[in-house]
């Protein structure tokens, strides 16, 4: 297939590859550590979050394929990328009252497997529409890719391979860096600008796209103003302190002078008081 611009040079598609499958799973990870306050971080949540993520992506490859054929222009995947970028930056801002939201309307309505059925309606609302999203980049991207049969194959185990080396990337940096350093809520964000960045650079030199670029980058912007917080117990006001550790998130009440966790547990011992 013939490009102009950028994706003349096919390592700019093999980099959207490796940030995308990078952003999966920084996603899901970050989703884990959103919803364990709420639900807990139990194997029946993690099975939550990992199948309905599943779900999000088999959905997107599908769509993906079949928009890649119909219509293979370049412009609509970044402009993809670029919303599911802003819907992850709207995680902090938005996503512990939709738990809250969808827990206050099932807990009237359901009486049997609450935790099940109020974890997986959140996962639906809150994460699926960006993965399906960026579901739909592999597909499309073998359609940029590939110029003929005699390479196919080589080509699609190149990107096979940017996106498994940034899937491994986006496993371990949450995990030990990012969310203990920053928080969840910072993670996400900064997930996201990798996202937006990266479909700005496009956009950029397509020379197309500039309300797009505007738009995104200014919400962006809010996001980063309204969605930095390390709370998670937002409706709590006797909280001293409360933070994020590689294990846990913990808590120091001001009434009881305790730990609402294991301090053995936390990278936090003794909060400034």
């Amino acid at each position: 297939m013939n490009h102009s611009g950028i994706l003349k040079n096919k390592l700019f598609l093999y980099l959207t590859e490796f940030f995308a499958g990078m952003s999966v799973m920084a996603v899901e990870l970050g989703a884990s550590r959103l919803l364990a306050p709420y639900f807990s971080s139990s194997q029946i949540v993690w099975t939550i979050v990992i199948g309905t993520i599943m779900i999000a992506m088999a959905l997107g490859n599908i769509y993906g394929g079949k928009s890649a054929d119909k219509s293979p222009n370049p412009d609509k995947l970044y402009g993809r990328i670029l919303i599911a970028a802003i819907w992850i930056a709207l995680i902090p801002v938005v996503g512990k009252y939709i738990i809250l939201g969808i827990s206050a309307l099932l807990i009237f309505t359901v009486s049997n497997n609450f935790l099940i059925i109020a974890a997986f309606a959140a996962c639906m609302v809150i994460f699926v529409f960006p993965l399906f999203l960026l579901g739909t980049v592999t597909p499309s991207l073998v359609k940029y890719s590939v110029d003929s049969l005699d390479d196919s194959g080589q080509t699609v185990g190149t990107l096979g391979a940017f996106n498994t080396v940034g899937s491994i990337i986006g496993t371990f940096v949450p995990t030990f860096v990012t969310i203990p350093a920053v928080g969840t809520s910072i993670t996400f964000l900064i997930f996201s600008g990798i996202l937006i960045l990266l479909s700005v650079i496009y956009f950029i030199c397509q020379h197309t796209g500039k309300k797009k670029i505007a738009a995104s980058v200014l919400i962006f912007i809010l996001c980063c103003g309204l969605g930095y917080s390390d709370s998670f117990a937002f409706w709590q006001k006797d909280l001293t302190y409360e933070g994020e550790s590689i294990y846990i998130i913990c808590r120091y009440r001001r009434r009881t002078d305790r730990w609402s966790c294991p301090p053995t547990c936390c990278s936090v011992s003794n909060p400034s008081i």
